[in-house]
């Protein structure tokens, strides 16, 4: 990964996270995710783990020389970013309700 790819990965991440702190905090959510979004603190904290794992790739790619090393911290980016789907999914699904 150049530089260039780097820092636009790295702004992505913010913006991401700022997002994610956005609906964790506050509950906001982007107009386009209001009408499909149930939990947005769930789906908070899964932009938040979307971020994390960005910003890993990011740090494996411009900082780690070793490339034994640099595999290993993709791989722990990766797997972050793996868990978030299934956040998301469960953020777009209404609570279960009792059975009567």
């Amino acid at each position: 990964m150049n530089g260039y790819v780097g820092v636009t990965v790295g702004v992505l991440a913010l913006l991401v996270a700022a997002l994610g702190i956005l609906a964790v905090r506050t509950g906001w959510l982007l107009p386009a995710q209001r009408r499909h979004i149930v939990r947005p603190r769930m789906f908070g904290y899964a932009q938040l783990l979307v971020a994390a794992g960005l910003a890993t790739q990011v740090v494996a790619a411009l900082l780690v020389a070793d490339p034994a090393a640099q595999g290993y911290v993709r791989f722990a980016g990766l797997a972050v970013m793996l868990v978030a789907p299934g956040m998301i999914w469960a953020a777009q699904r209404p609570a279960r309700t009792a059975a009567r």
